[in-house]
């Protein structure tokens, strides 16, 4: 029988500008930090290579090199696979996002179906999400996943591992507030929140 679960999340963060082991590490200290039972957890370093056919963190060498050579229509294939899975490129991505939210909230979120969640899904499908930020790495697709959560009112539990709160972007703070999140200045600090908030 299939596993409902009741807490989903998603760890936002810099790939394509960060170091591999940037990357990685951060996300598999968290994911670590969970019993599988617990949480699903949607790690897009990890998915996103399943989706390109990639080992885990070479899928961001991949796209790369094809915006280099100039494979724009197979750049915008795998990117579209990344942000939206199996999801038709004619549909209309506001409409899709409502309709995916609603789906979490009325069906669920089971292990068996993410595999076909592209990022975007995953943001709105998520309980909360975590966003690990340091204040020189420069990421968009983590200010995508931001935006789409604060949009859903998802809480956005961000992690300054370099700045304080005073420091960071007006604007990006600003939606933290909106979702009801909230700052963090370390991993091991949001961890302990998300465990005692959600009972885990």
């Amino acid at each position: 029988m299939k596993k409902r679960y009741k807490l989903t999340t998603y760890l936002a963060g810099a790939m394509e500008h960060a170091t591999k082991e940037d990357m990685i590490s951060w996300r598999e200290k968290f994911k670590s930090a969970f019993s599988p039972n617990d949480i699903l957890i949607y790690d897009p370093v990890e998915m996103e290579s399943l989706k390109v056919d990639k080992r885990i963190g070479e899928q961001v060498d991949y796209i790369k090199g094809l915006k280099r050579s100039g494979h724009y229509d197979k750049f915008f294939e795998e990117m579209w696979k990344i942000w939206f899975g199996e999801i038709d490129p004619a549909m209309n991505v506001i409409e899709i996002l409502r309709f995916l939210r609603n789906r979490k909230l009325v069906d669920g979120n089971y292990r068996e179906e993410y595999i076909l969640w592209g990022d975007s899904e995953a943001v709105v499908r998520s309980d909360f999400i975590v966003v690990y930020l340091p204040k020189d790495v420069k990421t968009i697709g983590t200010i995508y996943e931001i935006v789409f959560a604060f949009l859903f009112k998802i809480p956005i539990y961000l992690i300054l591992p370099d700045q304080t709160k005073t420091e960071a972007n007006s604007s990006l703070l600003f939606g933290v507030m909106i979702s009801n999140g909230e700052i963090f200045y370390s991993l091991e600090e949001c961890i302990k929140f998300i465990k005692e908030k959600y009972k885990i």
